[in-house]
């Protein structure tokens, strides 16, 4: 058994099919189903039923995958820490919160400095967001902190060996449509949210309050809509009274029959950024930093 055997099966198992798998793998189908079946025979157990439409994990295929899912992702991790060099990292990597302003802020950073050629921008939740930065897979995080999450947050980067620097502070803004009977309010109260549905960003189940991405509980609202993407929340909002939180920082292009408006006396959030505590950052990091200060400084204004 070696590292690659297992690359192989997660790939088929996310892929569904051998001939998938090859090609993600960058590999030729025989020499892959080879050294599955190789694998096979070592462990004296099948690790996937192949069929005419696809191959599936057995029962003790299911268990085989989900601790070879977590050696691949562990090994990665051992060599993105310690077998590149630094000088050899032609991919900036940032994990982030669902926010509007980075995409236009990424664009504008490629445009303005064509020396850094490769991005990779992973959106998802906050535990996974701390997670790639802890494990070296992005050199930095984008979060906010504010009254109800900071203790929980602070502890979790501790743990982590992560620390972080503040970006800017910003009121509570609450995105709607903009026929919605709250759309002409220069600022909306709780009060007015009372009754109304909610959209917000799934996080991991079982997971604590203070991961959350809403800037405050949403728990007792009419309606919930759990969404991973914001595509899906923006469409959500466009066709309901609903209201998701956010920071309001945004350009015209972001988002399209959306309004956005700030709530009254919600002030005390943070945006910032985490780092690894033990890593000095790259220079298109440092230089993606100043951009993002930039870009918060003239909000500040």
């Amino acid at each position: 058994m070696n590292i690659q055997q297992l690359r192989y099966v997660v790939a088929i198992a996310n892929s569904g099919t051998f001939r998938e798998a090859a090609e993600k793998m960058f590999v030729s189908q025989p020499s892959l189903s080879i050294s599955v079946r190789d694998l096979e025979k070592e462990l004296g157990f099948k690790i996937f039923n192949r069929t005419s439409s696809g191959a599936f994990l057995t029962r003790r295929g299911m268990e085989f995958y989900e601790k070879a899912q977590n050696l691949v992702k562990g090994f990665d991790s051992f060599e993105n820490l310690y077998l590149q060099a630094e000088e050899e990292r032609v991919e900036f990597s940032i994990s982030s919160q669902h926010y509007d302003f980075l995409p236009p802020l990424i664009t504008e950073f490629s445009a303005t400095h064509p020396e850094y050629a490769n991005f990779r921008i992973f959106e998802s939740t906050t535990v996974q967001i701390l997670d790639e930065v802890a494990q070296g897979y992005s050199e930095l995080g984008v979060i906010y902190l504010n009254h109800r999450n900071t203790k929980g947050i602070m502890q979790k980067l501790h743990k982590l060996h992560l620390e972080v620097f503040e970006l800017i502070e910003f009121q509570t803004h609450l995105y709607i449509r903009k026929g919605h009977p709250l759309a002409k309010q220069t600022e909306i109260e709780m009060e007015d949210l009372v009754g109304l549905p909610t959209v917000r960003f799934t996080q991991e189940k079982e997971e604590y309050l203070y991961y959350s991405e809403n800037f405050f509980d949403t728990s007792d609202s009419s309606v919930t809509f759990d969404v991973t993407d914001r595509a899906t929340l923006n469409g959500i909002l466009e066709r309901t009274d609903a209201y998701a939180t956010g920071s309001g920082f945004l350009d015209s292009e972001s988002v399209h029959g959306i309004t956005v408006i700030p709530l009254k006396e919600e002030k005390g959030n943070r945006m910032v950024y985490v780092k690894r505590e033990d890593t000095d950052l790259s220079q298109c990091a440092k230089d993606f930093i100043s951009m993002m200060q930039t870009y918060f400084d003239k909000k500040k204004v």
